[in-house]
């Protein structure tokens, strides 16, 4: 199950962007994925073809992806200010969008 404990391990874990491209895996997950969902891996981004074209979550590049990670029922697409979480057993997906940093009173001054 995916808590929010868990999800904010996950983006602390995985704050940066990956090294080598071959660390994601993505021909493993691509296979895992394909049976319920129209994804296409291109060379440089990874096209969800069952969204509209104007949906902000249909295309991503591949090298802003920080991690790809398999659960019981989801494989999840880990950016730094979002994770991307598509279904395994059905054609489901959904957005978590990290909550913003609250700011102190320093860095309003600040400007930061």
């Amino acid at each position: 199950m995916i808590t929010d404990s868990v999800i904010k391990e996950i983006y602390k874990k995985f704050g940066k962007p990956h090294k080598n491209r071959e660390d994601l895996q993505l021909d493993y997950f691509m296979q895992l994925l394909i049976s319920n969902h129209h994804i296409k891996l291109e060379p440089d981004e990874v096209i969800l073809e069952d969204l509209e074209e104007f949906n902000p979550f249909r295309r991503f590049l591949i090298r802003s992806i920080n991690a790809v990670l398999e659960f019981d029922k989801m494989i999840a697409f880990v950016f730094a200010n979002h994770i991307l979480f598509l279904g395994k057993e059905d054609n489901q997906m959904r957005v978590h969008i990290k909550p913003a940093r609250k700011r102190s009173l320093l860095d309003k001054i600040l400007g930061r």
